[in-house]
């Protein structure tokens, strides 16, 4: 009988252990989010106002889109809206934030014709305008490109991209945001905003900048059919 109580306890505990990991594991890591959101315009400066807007699971973690207020210089307005992800990837049963950008959104009270606003991110182990490394073989994690914005106009249901390893990543958008990951990729080459029946209602070439810096890389495309 005591054998017999013995092994029920252990199985108990064990299946509270199974239980309390897989909790661990299925919870979005919010907190560690919030503790880690900053603003665009200064690092040492912490967003207010944190708002978990979209998640989206990928092979290596969860892409987290979120909104937050900044202070400006602008005494008329003390703070101002500003938009970014950050890629969360699982570390055992630690979360680790393994990437992440923000921008400021355009002021909404101003008559816009933009469809979209994005930005676009890199993966904290893949240098800014550098391409993935080939010599590293025993990197685990590998590097990725992540456009992600918001939608601005109703007219717009999809957002499409190609990136620069040919890849082709399409999101919906049905909550006014979206995130395009390529894993592998070192740039994005081209975005397509999609309305209804695939119409293409503007596409954009991101290989040739308009005003390119010295800093900004030269993104190799391979070639596209331009067809969706």
């Amino acid at each position: 009988m005591k054998r017999l109580l013995t092994c029920f306890a252990g199985l108990l505990a064990l299946t509270t252990s199974s239980c309390a990991l897989a909790s661990l594991l299925t919870v979005t890591p919010k907190t560690l989010i919030d503790q880690t959101v900053n603003c665009p315009t200064d690092e040492n400066l912490k967003a207010e106002g944190f708002k978990v807007l979209s998640t989206q699971t990928w092979s290596q973690g969860v892409i987290v889109l979120y909104t937050a207020l900044c202070p400006t210089d602008d005494s008329k307005t003390a703070m101002r809206p500003v938009f970014g992800h950050k890629v969360v990837k699982r570390n055992g049963t630690i979360w680790q934030v393994s990437g992440s950008g923000s921008y400021r959104t355009a002021n909404e009270s101003a008559p816009s014709e933009e469809l979209v606003e994005y930005g676009i991110g890199r993966s904290s182990n893949q240098r800014s305008g550098s391409a993935p490394s080939q010599k590293a073989p025993s990197q685990k994690e590998e590097p990725y490109i992540i456009l992600y914005g918001r939608v601005l106009k109703p007219s717009v249901v999809a957002v499409e991209a190609t990136f620069d390893n040919g890849k082709i990543v399409r999101d919906e958008s049905s909550n006014g945001v979206f995130a395009l990951l390529a894993a592998g990729a070192s740039g994005v080459c081209e975005v397509r905003v999609l309305g209804a029946d695939n119409q293409i209602l503007r596409q954009e070439d991101l290989a040739m900048p308009k005003q390119r810096t010295r800093s900004e890389p030269i993104i190799r495309c391979l070639p596209m059919s331009h067809q969706l």
